[in-house]
């Protein structure tokens, strides 16, 4: 992170993390508790190594890090994570046409398992297909890389379809709190909203685009699940870019359940923040965290969730994207 980006997000977050001048201390600066702080998520979330770095005590680094995580995610979800205005999902929808060829797509959506340590209360439900302890994030992101809508509750045994029917972004996107700015994009056929794609593990409705069972059986299914995957690999790309940022999500956190729900959701906040800043991340980085999560991350299935029974109005308008890409 630059310095200029640094001073930016010190001004955000001070207010809420300054601690106050007295006779028997004086307080640890803002600028060293965010430092410590993006240090700790970056490096991998090792108390003892950023307690050494900074010249500090374990425990300190541990406050330090609980009291800055909070302040970002009560603070600042509201400015860098939150679902799309009318003139936000036209501005989507147009850069994503330009960019993948995909009509109407605002985004994509996908969970991503962060891995935890064995929890107390009812450790077998955060148990994955992988086999180990994980936390199921759900997450939409745009075309800059941008998470609008997040979900950080659910136990790793939780199907992406699941997670999906009891989300905020559902509700939003059937119910059009988010505009569905329907547009034609076939002559005579019906007008289509905006919607978001998802893999085969998701629902098939008007608003959340899937590819055809299996990949289609005609070359028209097919070459719709080409374009479809094609687009959606931008959510694969956010998350490598989200992780390679931050250490500490790969890798089991010495943190309460509460605690690593708060700081998964500042690094969320955090990645919004340096992408709206332009702030780089390293290419082979990135390729480094996507091969490891080939290899780390659970397959995803197709559940049996009932989610929003409109299955025939999503294959009325996946017919209409399908024609528009003959």
């Amino acid at each position: 992170m630059s310095k200029q980006t640094f001073d930016v997000l010190c001004r955000e977050v001070g207010p809420y993390i300054a601690g106050k001048i007295t006779h028997l201390r004086t307080p640890i600066s803002v600028e060293k508790q965010i430092a410590v702080t993006l240090y700790y998520l970056s490096d991998g979330g090792r108390m003892r190594k950023t307690a050494n770095a900074f010249g500090i005590a374990q425990c300190t680094v541990s406050i330090i890090v609980k009291r800055v995580t909070r302040a970002i995610s009560i603070n600042k979800a509201g400015t860098y994570v939150k679902a799309p205005s009318t003139e936000e999902v036209n501005t989507s929808a147009s850069i994503h046409l330009q960019q993948t060829f995909f009509p109407q797509c605002i985004g994509a959506v996908d969970g991503t398992h962060i891995p935890i340590r064995k929890p107390k209360e009812d450790p077998t439900s955060y148990v994955n297909r992988k086999g180990y302890h994980s936390i199921n994030v759900q997450a939409c992101v745009n075309y800059r890389y941008c998470f609008f809508d997040v979900v950080i509750k659910w136990p790793g045994s939780v199907h992406d379809a699941r997670m999906f029917g009891n989300s905020a972004i559902n509700t939003k996107l059937r119910d059009g709190v988010i505009p569905p700015c329907k547009k034609s994009i076939v002559d005579g056929e019906q007008d289509v909203p905006i919607c978001i794609l998802g893999d085969p593990a998701y629902p098939l409705l008007p608003y959340l685009m899937k590819e055809f069972a299996k990949g289609g059986s005609t070359p028209q299914q097919q070459f719709f699940g080409y374009r479809l995957s094609s687009s959606r690999m931008v959510v694969e790309c956010a998350f490598g870019r989200l992780k390679a940022r931050f250490g500490i999500l790969r890798r089991p956190m010495d943190l309460s359940l509460d605690n690593i729900i708060t700081t998964i959701h500042a690094c969320f906040i955090l990645n919004n923040f340096c992408e709206i800043h332009n702030e780089t991340v390293g290419d082979e980085l990135i390729r480094a965290v996507q091969r490891y999560d080939q290899e780390f991350q659970p397959p995803s299935h197709v559940g049996n969730a009932v989610v929003h029974n409109n299955e025939r109005g999503g294959k009325a308008i996946r017919n209409v994207f399908m024609k528009y890409f003959e």
